[in-house]
């Protein structure tokens, strides 16, 4: 039976946590927390999607463009590669949550400010039930403006266009 739900685990790769990693609402602790969501949606038999992005160049690692190991897929498990901040633009995306069967997106991930933004605000367009789980997604400071500025900001944005906030803690997956 196909799933009407989806875990989007968005850009947490290496070259985004390393040296200055990005952190969420409340720490250091963005790749932990997209692995307890990750570990409940498998459980609750939830496909997790994986979105990477990749540069036109490359880091001179080719290591750090993976998704983080800790929270690495798992055979089988799409992971959709991009080049431009919204998931969905020039990517598979849409038609692998067409397969899937998904109305429902639960995202996590990279970058508040930038591809998570993106790919919400796509999301909510294209008429997708958007989650955004409200402490396991990342930002830095902007100039003057903390991380926790920032990711308050986005999701005010985020809310007011439709998307719903949970803690990753309180996250029940359909």
């Amino acid at each position: 039976m196909k799933s009407q739900s989806a875990l989007l685990v968005v850009d947490v790769q290496r070259e985004y946590m390393e040296p200055e990693p990005f952190v969420t609402c409340d720490g250091n602790d963005l790749v932990a927390k997209c692995g307890t969501l990750i570990d409940a949606a498998r459980a609750a038999g939830v496909p997790v999607v994986y979105v990477r992005h990749l540069d036109d160049v490359p880091p001179a690692d080719p290591a750090a463009a993976q998704i983080c190991s800790e929270i690495a897929p798992r055979p089988g498990e799409p992971v959709v590669e991009k080049r431009f901040p919204s998931s969905f633009f020039r990517t598979d995306l849409e038609r692998t949550l067409k397969q899937l069967g998904v109305t429902t997106l639960y995202a996590c991930g990279l970058a508040t400010f930038g591809c998570l933004n993106a790919t919400v605000m796509c999301a909510l367009c294209k008429g997708y039930d958007v989650t955004v789980a409200h402490d396991a997604h990342g930002a830095q400071a902007l100039g003057e403006t903390s991380a926790a500025q920032v990711i308050a900001q986005f999701e005010r944005s985020w809310t007011a266009a439709g998307a719903r906030l949970v803690r990753a803690s309180d996250v029940r997956f359909a």
